[in-house]
């Protein structure tokens, strides 16, 4: 067998490598020699094949170490640098706090605040309560990844108590945790990057926008006509529509990979600055979240675990993107992808002791039914633990 050839690298297997040694032993000593498994030469060739088969999947790895489809971890990282991308690491959640309290309170940097399932904020802004005893800054999470990514509403308490401070929340939902990205994601925005090698296509500014810390989904719509699309973009524009990130980081990644002379479009306004200081409106959209609500109708025997419920209830939420029962915010879904039925029945049946089940949806509480659901591309779907109801 070649190493090398017109098909690639030729692994020889453990079988392989004893049937070789095997021959060349009857070869050396004679056809009637003992190569059995429990005669001493034989004991000897199959350790030998061991040994050397190892060796034989180390040549394997060098090989496909080359090749972006089969690489792994540092060399998939090694590879990707080549074209100038970097791997996504895992990265901290931002979110804004609003604080009630004595009138003059300083709320010191560092401070520790935290969600009821223990998910802890520090302030990086130093806030002093107004008059009126008001007032709001930035916290950051203490923990990095996508679990760290809290609903609105879920910092309420002090894990640092003080008496000055009565209440705080947040308004908005917290932005920018993530995982370090898989080799299989990481990939993907590879080979999204080298199809649109210049950064100023469809595939470019996605990959670029995704490269932003948080943002979870991207899309973009090219207007490349002279005349208002069917979404009401004027000609000659893009329009970028973006799930979680920071928006100033939205707005410098969307200004550096559209083309000069394109103008942007959105509800959304950045200022962003070039290297010669001059300053530039970036427009953009945060995508439409549609709200889906999900019924499921079990039928268990006695397999079914004590708290079943909640893991039916998550497992949708993993499905389809939203909040979990501890405010952690999931993916699920991309922008513009459908809400599938039978994917959340693969999802479902995850969870032990369920003898049947039957599910419905909708994007209206009392308007259910057993179809999937259209997402349009600037849209993304989301579900509360809240909004399942099992039945």
């Amino acid at each position: 067998m070649t190493l090398l050839n017109e098909k690639g690298f030729q692994k020889k297997t453990y079988v392989d490598l004893l049937d070789e040694m095997d021959d060349k032993a009857k070869e050396l000593f004679g056809q009637d020699v003992n190569t059995s498994v429990r005669s001493p030469l034989g004991i000897i060739l199959r350790i030998v094949a061991f040994m050397l088969s190892g060796l034989w999947e180390i040549a394997e790895r060098v090989y496909q170490s080359g090749f972006i489809s089969k690489s792994e971890d540092v060399q998939l990282d090694r590879l990707a640098a080549n074209y100038g991308i970097v791997r996504a690491q895992a990265s901290e959640s931002f979110v804004t706090i609003k604080f009630t309290g004595e009138p003059n309170h300083k709320i010191e940097e560092f401070t520790r605040y935290a969600t009821e399932s223990g998910i802890e904020f520090r302030m990086i802004d130093e806030v002093v309560l107004n008059q009126d005893g008001l007032g709001e800054g930035r916290a950051i999470s203490v923990e990095k990844g996508s679990s760290v990514n809290v609903a609105a509403g879920t910092v309420t308490v002090q894990a640092e108590p003080h008496e000055n401070v009565h209440t705080l929340t947040n308004p908005e939902s917290s932005d920018g945790g993530q995982n370090r990205e898989t080799d299989q994601a990481f990939k993907e925005r590879l080979a999204l990057s080298v199809e649109g090698s210049s950064s100023s296509t469809i595939p470019g500014i996605v990959a670029t926008l995704k490269e932003v810390p948080g943002v979870r989904s991207a899309n973009v719509i090219i207007n490349n006509t002279m005349l208002v699309d069917d979404y009401g973009n004027p000609p000659k524009s893009v329009h970028c529509y973006v799930l979680g990130g920071s928006k100033d980081m939205v707005a410098e990644a969307i200004f550096n990979s559209v083309g000069a002379g394109i103008e942007t479009v959105g509800e959304e306004i950045q200022e962003v600055t070039d290297i010669s200081g001059l300053s530039h409106d970036v427009f953009f959209d945060m995508a439409e979240e549609i709200k889906i609500y999900v019924r499921l109708t079990i039928r268990t025997n006695a397999a079914f675990p004590l708290n079943g419920m909640e893991q039916l209830k998550n497992h949708v939420v993993y499905t389809i993107g939203g909040t979990d029962q501890f405010g952690v915010v999931h993916t699920g879904s991309q922008m513009g992808a459908d809400v599938i039925i039978s994917r959340l029945y693969n999802a479902v049946y995850k969870v032990e002791g369920l003898d049947d089940i039957s599910i419905q949806i909708g994007t209206e509480k009392n308007e259910l039914g057993t179809g999937n659901i259209e997402i349009q591309p600037r849209q993304v779907a989301q579900v509360l633990f809240s909004d399942i109801e099992v039945v």
